[in-house]
């Protein structure tokens, strides 16, 4: 991996690592922005774990999945039950064997244009609960070719029972968010003038590029992301503008000089 960045151009920077020893087994939990966020998340870590990922267009099938497999991975495709229930028990053996875990609790890339981190899957919770483990969120930016990461402090569920996972996955995102907050304060500030009409599709096709060898698309992130049932998406609080008919009386909504005291 250090050779490939040599060859690549790109630089990790570790702007803050918070990490504690333990004798428990360990979750790491980095936010997820695709491209190399894997590789870079390993040189940060610098310690043996597994990675857990699923890719069900191609790493099934093909040499990278191989290769995954051979050096220690757990493929989970979050949209089959069955695929689901066999990751998780493979997971439960590696943690309770005193292995690592590397993680992505948002399960996608988070293409949102105003979170800092996507809501989380509570299965990095879970585990730890059930497995003594403890985890450390992790925080992940880029910027051309440079990553940023930040390692937090670990956190402990001792004493914790699974029906907390819900509440303290709330917080394993805090914490995730403060992580990356951390990291972007570094960046000089940006005004909202030089932000381009075109920002955020200009964004979503970096994204997409980062992973130009898979077929990955927005439609894929979006179903494979985690939707809780209590939060309403806020494409579906607007799909109604979709089905708008222009006409007089609601032609006040189609002006975009309406916006302008408000942009």
């Amino acid at each position: 991996m250090r050779a490939e960045m040599r060859l690549t151009g790109r630089r990790l920077h570790v702007v803050r690592d918070d990490r504690k020893k333990t004798s428990r087994p360990i979750i790491f939990c980095p936010t997820h922005i695709g491209g190399v966020d894997i590789e870079m998340s390993f040189l940060a870590i610098k310690s043996p774990c597994w990675i857990v990922l699923g890719d069900p267009h191609e790493l099934y099938k093909d040499i990278n999945g191989m290769m995954l497999r051979m050096n220690g991975w757990i493929p989970l495709d979050v949209m089959h039950k069955e695929d689901r229930r066999a990751a998780k028990a493979q997971m439960i053996a590696l943690l309770k064997k005193g292995g690592n875990l590397l993680l992505f609790p948002e399960g996608v890339q988070n293409i949102s244009a105003n979170a800092l981190v996507g809501h989380l899957y509570a299965g990095a919770v879970e585990l730890a609960i059930t497995c003594g483990a403890e985890i450390v969120p992790m925080a992940i930016c880029r910027k051309d070719d440079d990553y940023y990461i930040a390692l937090g402090e670990n956190i402990s569920y001792e004493g914790h029972t699974i029906e907390d996972r819900f509440a303290l996955t709330g917080e394993l995102r805090n914490c995730m968010a403060s992580l990356k907050w951390d990291i972007i304060e570094r960046f000089p500030m940006l005004s909202r003038r030089d932000v381009s009409g075109s920002a955020y599709d200009d964004f979503i096709s970096s994204i997409l590029s980062l992973n130009a060898e898979y077929s990955l698309t927005v439609e894929d992130i979006q179903e494979e992301a985690f939707h809780p049932k209590d939060i309403t998406d806020p494409s579906d609080v607007f799909s109604h503008q979709n089905l708008l008919v222009p006409n007089l009386n609601n032609a006040f909504l189609f002006d975009k000089r309406a916006f302008v005291y408000n942009s």
